[in-house]
């Protein structure tokens, strides 16, 4: 779906999808697409969704951060398709950060949405 457009179908079936069955397939997304998908997460089901997936695809994710990453997708895209794209929040950053390092303990706050 990510790679014909349909942006606006692949957000509410990402919203529906099981995220253990989507962290499985994961690693198996080009990467501008993987990108593509967690922008168009809710900021809550996208941290959800980082927590479940193994290093390497956090830390892609964690450098593809600003929602400028997929400027080739939203540079030329009417204002409707760019608006379905999610910019996390600061704090989730910090969060993400601190959950690659490993300095995220139990107990930790969870950033507001």
């Amino acid at each position: 779906m990510a790679a014909a457009g349909a942006y606006g179908e692949l957000r509410p079936w990402l919203a529906r999808a099981d995220q253990e069955d989507l962290a499985r397939c994961w690693p198996r997304l080009e990467p501008l697409h993987k990108l593509i998908a967690f922008k168009l997460m809710d900021a809550a089901s996208a941290l959800d969704f980082f927590r479940r997936l193994p290093y390497k695809e956090r830390y892609f994710l964690f450098s593809g951060f600003p929602l400028q990453s997929i400027a080739p997708v939203i540079a030329d895209a009417p204002a409707s398709v760019r608006r379905l794209f999610v910019q996390l929040p600061a704090g989730f950053y910090g969060t993400m950060l601190r959950e690659l390092t490993g300095a995220a303990g139990p107990g930790q706050p969870e950033p507001k949405a």
